[in-house]
């Protein structure tokens, strides 16, 4: 569904297309790698579940398979659900 106007005072901003995925990643954060699974995905961001609690603001790395560990920004949080933004865009 997509929603124009305004939310208590802020402009909607309209985000792409999400594709739900079930994929098995390793997030680097604190030092440390943790286990997670990705559930949804756009170009420029993505939810995720983890194994612990990640931080609002926690800077992570997100390792898929033996890809380049993709760099992003974590923006809300959940319990061990988790919401974030990817430094650069992704090719889908």
């Amino acid at each position: 569904m997509k929603h124009e106007g305004m939310l208590e005072g802020r402009e909607l901003l309209s985000r792409g297309p999400r594709i739900d995925v079930r994929w098995n990643v390793m997030v680097r954060w604190a030092g440390r790698s943790i286990p997670a699974e990705v559930l949804n995905v756009s170009a420029k961001g993505f939810r995720l579940r983890t194994a612990r609690a990640l931080e609002v603001g926690a800077e992570v790395a997100l390792r898929f398979a033996k890809d380049t560990p993709v760099k992003a920004v974590i923006q809300w949080v959940s319990g061990k659900e988790a919401g974030g933004v990817f430094a650069e865009s992704i090719a889908l």
